[in-house]
């Protein structure tokens, strides 16, 4: 499988993990305030991989949530980002496809409004 190939379908898979993602949302401290949805992107390029034993690291996945700072639903929702870091592990089953194994993300991540 090429570089370029392993890249766009780990990319795809990183931000698919929608467990890992939540919980990150589930941890970041915003108090009373509710979130009532979120993305993540990833550009192939931000990742290296390590085919030899099946690791990678990637860095600038843009993770955008909003946050409701209203008294009720609908009031007001700001937008934030985070530039999020990470690291795993993979497998390449029949040659052509990924399965991530671990995704652990970065503590150290970057908070601004958008």
């Amino acid at each position: 499988m090429k570089l370029e190939n392993l890249q766009t379908q780990l990319a795809d898979c990183i931000t698919e993990q929608h467990a890992v993602w939540s919980n990150l949302l589930a941890n970041t401290n915003y108090g009373n305030y509710a979130s009532s949805l979120w993305n993540v992107t990833l550009k192939p390029e931000d990742i290296t991989v390590n085919r030899d034993d099946e690791t990678f690291t990637f860095q600038h996945a843009n993770f955008e949530f909003d946050v409701e700072v209203g008294l009720s639903f609908g009031d007001d929702n700001t937008m934030f980002s985070k530039l999020v870091s990470g690291q795993g592990t993979f497998q390449i089953s029949n040659h052509k496809t990924i399965e991530i194994k671990t995704l652990i993300l970065n503590k150290d991540f970057s908070k601004h409004n958008k």
